[in-house]
């Protein structure tokens, strides 16, 4: 069980900005929420730095303290995890979603397969049949847009990826999604209610 967020260190300065503590398992997800560290003095996006190897439940828990140990975690801060189903076993996924349930402010966002289901609905309002694999997802994103996926470019249509996946998602009381689906929308959309409208001009 991890422990609760700790209180505000004794002597340190209070923070103006919200701080989204993003532990991811790839390198594409780490850069897609790094775009938005700091775009207004609201927001810091910290990308926690992944170890090779231990990608078990108690590994990302781990991290997470150690992030916190080094840089500290604020009760009003928010943790994330950002995982895909076609790299993690279902058991390790509920391990990970329970610890979050005891944690202040510690959410889990799932992509079924991966990442990039979340990507294509930053142009598409369904998946089409024969994307269910991640390998195809992932081969079928630079067919997407001429000149294939450029961050800079998805993150500034975030707010219809939060759109389009928020309505495909038919079971949206259950963390885990289903085939084709993800929840990604739920940190955006967080994500947005602090950073505003401003960061787009």
């Amino acid at each position: 069980m991890p422990r609760q967020n700790r209180a505000y260190k004794k002597g340190a300065s209070h923070r103006d900005c919200r701080k989204f503590i993003i532990v991811a398992e790839g390198v594409r997800e780490d850069e897609y929420f790094r775009y938005f560290n700091k775009l207004t003095p609201r927001v810091e996006v910290n990308i926690v730095l992944r170890e090779e190897g231990k990608s078990a439940a108690k590994h990302l828990l781990d991290r997470v303290r150690k992030h916190d140990s080094k840089y500290g975690i604020e009760p009003s801060d928010f943790v994330w995890f950002v995982l895909d189903v076609d790299k993690w076993p279902r058991k390790e996924i509920d391990s990970i979603f329970q610890n979050c349930t005891t944690a202040h402010n510690w959410n889990i966002s799932i992509s079924n397969p991966c990442f990039e289901i979340w990507l294509h609905y930053h142009l598409l309002k369904e998946i089409p049949e024969g994307l269910e694999t991640a390998a195809r997802l992932k081969a079928n994103l630079n067919n997407l847009v001429p000149g294939g996926y450029k961050k800079t470019e998805f993150t500034k249509m975030i707010k219809v990826a939060i759109e389009n996946s928020r309505e495909c998602d038919k079971h949206k009381s259950h963390y885990f999604p289903e085939s084709k689906t993800t929840k990604v929308y739920l940190l955006a959309d967080q994500l947005l209610a602090f950073l505003g409208n401003n960061w787009l001009n």
